[in-house]
């Protein structure tokens, strides 16, 4: 075989076009595969500016590399657009090398990649939040057909290489295509910085990649998009599916959504779907338990009321398990079900002059149901709602200050002390305190147990408390863990406070306990009441 033919055949088995181009950039001769039928290259190519196959913004780059090009020098791969007519494209990727015995002819390998579409102009359509990707997903399973939905997750890797207008260019017509790949044309989320999701039929087939190559070959850049499906399958209650898919989406995002997205979104949501379940199975059954923690006044040691905190079996402590029914809009049932056996309790002999407070998530005062199933749970026994008290957490944000302050009037009417809990952690806790009328708060745990080492911790506790005492509501320190800690709470103005310097949580409130008489405490005595 002759070497001339050897070369040939290795040429080709790296391209699928070879062209050569004289010193006016005119193609002389051009051999192998076509970009589509019709455009056989030895025909449609020869005597032609090689430039003007392209695609305008092709052309530039494909002119600068020539215009670049050295003697002996093989140029990076170009990505480009080459014109089939009428608006559609083919991806090429062409890489020059000039050969100095032939120069200033020029040599050109292409490689065809992917096939043929049009172009379009970028549409304007916003890409969606993933909170609205969550409800166009319920409202897309609400309808849902025979055909099941999937939803991709798509991380795009290359955009780095591109900035200012041009990366401007590339994102608006990333989004664009996202776009026309999803279901209706409008179901595409930006999730976080490269990382997309969009809600397409299980049945599509069009590939996501290759649309996000075309229009990234548009600029010049070689981008990599790594695209992952979950199919949807909607159990029978389809808004408690919506709401564990969106906690697994939530979950797939703050872990690297796309680290393994598909796997980690369907392990989420499965186990999110058990969850739901074994939480509700557990409200209904009423099997976890109430911890009694004492809330004590730091001038008297008397204690005040008692703290309920619900102990729940299988769980080294409650608070992930209510974040989790909260996200799952499960909490208010739960939060019933504690104010219930809370009842039960002050309700039994020997605890008639109890006082306690229940924890309330804020996302229950959202609607009318938690306060009237509270009144309905203490109607015709007005002792009861002078003893009990609600702690409002922050966990979950209110969307309705104005109405939440009309629910919590009937409630306090009614006889209910209410509380701000955790104050001065959450970004809400001044907007509470400004549209809601209640009776104290509760200082967070971090800025108490900060306040023996840290000024600014002092400060802002005792600004706090002059504040409160203008508003005439009572103040309480969490997390108070010793007598120096409860003295200087006592110097900041705090009335009461709570933590293990006072008692652990007990299956039964401990009725009595040593006041400052009987320890014989002095002011600024650092000892445990144990």
């Amino acid at each position: 075989m002759a070497l001339s033919s050897r070369l040939l055949g290795l040429a080709f088995a790296s391209a699928d076009t070879l062209v050569e181009i004289d010193g006016e950039d005119r193609v002389v001769l051009a051999m192998g595969a076509a970009p589509a039928v019709g455009h056989a290259p030895e025909d449609a190519w020869t005597n032609r500016p090689l430039i003007d196959l392209f695609e305008p913004r092709s052309a530039e780059r494909l002119k600068a590399a020539l215009e670049t090009l050295t003697p002996g020098a093989r140029s990076e791969p170009l990505d480009l657009l080459y014109s089939l007519g009428r608006g559609a494209y083919r991806r090429v990727r062409l890489r020059l090398f000039s050969l100095p015995e032939l120069a200033p002819h020029c040599s050109c390998a292409l490689t065809w990649l992917g096939q043929s579409f049009e172009l379009d102009t970028p549409e304007d359509k916003p890409l969606l939040s993933r909170d609205a990707l969550m409800r166009q997903t319920g409202s897309l399973l609400a309808a849902q057909t025979s055909d099941p939905l999937s939803l991709a997750f798509i991380d795009v890797a290359g955009m780095d290489q591109v900035e200012g207008d041009q990366l401007n260019s590339l994102t608006a017509r990333l989004h664009s295509a996202l776009q026309s790949m999803s279901i209706d044309g409008a179901s595409a989320s930006h999730l976080a910085g490269n990382a997309y999701a969009l809600l397409r039929h299980e049945s599509d087939t069009a590939s996501i990649e290759e649309a996000i190559h075309n229009v990234a070959a548009l600029e010049g850049v070689d981008v990599s998009a790594d695209v992952r499906q979950v199919e949807l399958t909607p159990g029978v209650d389809r808004q408690a599916t919506l709401r564990a898919m969106r906690h697994a989406l939530e979950v797939c995002i703050t872990n690297g959504a796309q680290d393994d997205p598909d796997v980690t979104f369907k392990k989420t949501l499965d186990r999110t779907l058990v969850q739901m379940d074994s939480f509700r199975a557990m409200v209904k059954a009423r099997d976890f338990a109430l911890h009694y923690q004492p809330i004590v006044d730091l001038e008297s040691g008397a204690v005040h009321h008692f703290e309920a905190l619900a102990r729940i079996p299988g769980s080294d402590g409650p608070e992930s398990t209510i974040r989790l029914a909260e996200t799952l809009a499960l909490i208010d049932s739960f939060d019933l079900a504690v104010a219930e056996k809370a009842i039960q309790l002050m309700r039994r002999p020997g605890f008639g002059l109890t006082h306690v407070a229940i924890n309330v998530s804020a996302g229950a005062l959202d609607s009318d149901a938690y306060g009237q199933a509270l009144l309905r749970l203490s109607a015709g026994d007005p002792d009861i709602r002078r003893r009990l008290s609600l702690e409002i957490t922050e966990t979950a944000n209110i969307t309705d200050l104005a109405a939440a302050q009309a629910r919590l009037l009937r409630i306090r009417q009614a006889g209910f002390k209410v509380y701000l809990d955790d104050f001065g952690v959450g970004a809400s806790c001044f907007d509470y305190l400004n549209h809601l009328t209640v009776d104290g708060v509760k200082i967070d745990g971090t800025f108490v147990m900060r306040a023996t080492e840290d000024e600014k911790a002092r400060t802002l506790i005792r600004h706090l408390v002059d504040m409160c005492g203008g508003l005439e509501l009572k103040t309480v320190a969490e997390r108070v863990e010793t007598g120096e800690v409860a003295e200087l709470m006592l110097k900041l103005g705090v009335k009461l406070g709570q933590g293990w310097f006072f008692g652990r949580p007990e299956p039964q409130p401990r009725l009595e306990r040593p006041t400052l008489a009987a320890t014989g405490r002095r002011r600024g005595a650092v000892e445990s009441w144990g």
